[in-house]
């Protein structure tokens, strides 16, 4: 009977701490969509064409970006130098074939050294 009641409490804890709990009805979370993300094969490809052509990129030599993508979409995300190497980076992502868009969030970290 402990066995029991230690699985019972031990699957509480778990589908409480996972969210479970606020699915109930009238919970603000009950209206969010909790599925899961799917990954497809594609977008995989995607990250990794784009990730190709920003490291190729000689104008590129010490950006520190990471790629993924979801549906056509790259989000770009990390750091260049200058204005100049944000630009560089967008029109690279754009040029890949079966980008649609693509979300900045690179950082620009200038240095007065």
């Amino acid at each position: 009977m402990q066995w029991k009641n230690l699985a019972i409490t031990s699957a509480l804890s778990l589908a409480l701490s996972s969210g479970v709990a606020s699915l109930l009805p009238g919970s603000a979370a009950a209206a969010r969509d909790l599925g899961p993300t799917i990954v497809t094969a594609a977008d995989i490809s995607l990250s990794a064409s784009v990730q190709a052509t920003l490291n190729s990129d000689q104008s590129l030599p010490f950006a520190d970006i990471s790629v993924s993508a979801k549906d056509g979409t790259v989000i770009l995300t990390g750091f260049v130098r200058s204005d100049t190497e944000h630009g560089r980076a967008i029109q690279d992502a754009k040029t890949v074939p079966g980008v649609m868009t693509v979300q900045d969030n690179i950082t620009v970290m200038r240095s007065d050294y």
